[in-house]
C-alpha cells in the first residue's frame, strides 16, 4: 500500500532506517548533537529561527496563536478552507476579537491592506499558506509581507502541509508547521519559525511557552522530553531535501501538473493558486474512487470543507514516483 494522502506521506526507506533505533537521554552530549545538526538543518530552509516540540501542525498554530495573540486584541483571519477555520477557532478561544475574511479563493493583497487601512486595532494577520482541504496556496505572499509590515500587523501563517516544498519568501513574523509532511518525517514533531519575539502577556500553557523553548534552546536542550525518533528521522529527510534545493519544490509541481493535466476529475483550486503539495478534485462518487484506489495499492484522501461528499484529494509528497501517479490517473480515469 503506498500513500498519496495530504499526510502523513509515504517516508523514503532510509528515513524509516534513520529513526528505529534507540533514543538517548535527551540531557545528553549524544542529543545535544543530534538536536544541533537538525536546527542548524531546518536554519538552512528557511531564514528564520526555528524551534522543535512534541506535537503535531496543529498544536503548531495553537502555540502561535497562543505566544503571539492576547484576549481582546483585533485578528484578521483569511479563510479559505476548512484549516482556515480551525485557527479561527483557535484564535477565538484565545479570546481575540476575530475579524473573518472568508472566500472561495485567497483575499488579494490590496484586499487585505484596505481592511488593514480601515482598522488599524488590527494586531495580527492570519492565514493559511498550503490549504490542505482545498489545495490552495497563498501564491502572493511576499506581496502580503510587505502589506503587513507596512501596517505594524504580525503576519502568523499556518503552512503545515506546504513547507518547505511550496515555496513562502522570509519575512513572515511566525510560521507554523509539522514534521509529517512535505519535511518528509513521520508524525510527532510540532515546527515553529520565529521572526518575532513571542509577545504573548496573557498566560500560555508550560508544554506550549515559546519562550520556555528559547531558553533551554540556548544550551541545546528542550524544557521537556522532545520527540527523540522523529528528530533521528528529521536529520536524514532534512539532508535529502537541502541537497535537492530548489529541485525539491519542481519535483512537487511536476507531480501536481501532472494529475491536473491528466486526469477526468474538475480541480477546485484555480490555476493561479494550486498548490504544490495538494490536489483537490470535484469527485461525484468519491468513496467508489477511494475505495478503487484503494484495491490497487494506492490510499488518496476524501473531501473536506464545502467540498466534504463530493471531492478527493491526492498528496504528491513523500516517496512517490511518476509511475505511481500515471496509475493513479489509470484507475480513476477507469471509473470515468
Amino acid at each position: 500500500m503506498k500513500y498519496l494522502t495530504p499526510g502523513p506521506v509515504q517516508l523514503p526507506r532510509f528515513v524509516i532506517e534513520a529513526m528505529a533505533r534507540q533514543p538517548p537521554f535527551h540531557r545528553s552530549d549524544e542529543f545535544k548533537k543530534l538536536f544541533k545538526s537538525v536546527l542548524e538543518k531546518l536554519g538552512a530552509l528557511y531564514p528564520s529561527r526555528p524551534i522543535v516540540m512534541p506535537g503535531t501542525g496543529t498544536l503548531a498554530v495553537d502555540v502561535m496563536i497562543y505566544n503571539y495573540v492576547n484576549p481582546g486584541e483585533k485578528v484578521l483571519a483569511l479563510v479559505y478552507g476548512e484549516f482556515g477555520k480551525r485557527a479561527v477557532e483557535t484564535a477565538k478561544i484565545r479570546g481575540a476579537n476575530v475579524v473573518e475574511v472568508e472566500r472561495d479563493a485567497p483575499p488579494a493583497p490590496d484586499e487585505v491592506e484596505d481592511v488593514l487601512r480601515k482598522d488599524p486595532a488590527i494586531k495580527a494577520v492570519l492565514l493559511i499558506h498550503n490549504e490542505t482541504s482545498t489545495g490552495i496556496a497563498y501564491k502572493q505572499m511576499k506581496q502580503l509581507i510587505n502589506v503587513a509590515k507596512t501596517y505594524g500587523a504580525l503576519l502568523l501563517v499556518d503552512s503545515v502541509s506546504g513547507f518547505p516544498a511550496e515555496p513562502l519568501p522570509p519575512g513572515v513574523d511566525v510560521v507554523a508547521t509539522a514534521s509529517h509532511k512535505a519535511l518528509l518525517a513521520p508524525p510527532g514533531a510540532s515546527i515553529l519559525y520565529l521572526a518575532s519575539e513571542p509577545r504573548a502577556t496573557a498566560g500560555v500553557p508550560p508544554s506550549m511557552d515559546l519562550r520556555r523553548f528559547l531558553k533551554t534552546m540556548e544550551h541545546l536542550e528542550t524544557p521537556y522530553t522532545p520527540p527523540i525518533p522523529v528528530l533521528f528521522a528529521l536529520d536524514a529527510s532534512l539532508s535529502y531535501i537541502l541537497e535537492l534545493g530548489a529541485r525539491y519544490t519542481d519535483v512537487h509541481r511536476e507531480r501536481v501538473e501532472y494529475l491536473y493535466s491528466s486526469l477526468r476529475l474538475r480541480p477546485i483550486p484555480p490555476p493561479e493558486t494550486r498548490s504544490v503539495t495538494v490536489t483537490a478534485f470535484h469527485c461525484e462518487k468519491p468513496k467508489e474512487v477511494v475505495s478503487k484506489l484503494r484495491e490497487g495499492g494506492y490510499v488518496v484522501a476524501g473531501g473536506m470543507y464545502k467540498y466534504r461528499d463530493r471531492s478527493v484529494r491526492i498528496g504528491v509528497m513523500g516517496d512517490v514516483a511518476m509511475e505511481d501517479l500515471k496509475k493513479v490517473v489509470e484507475i480513476v480515469n477507469g471509473l470515468a
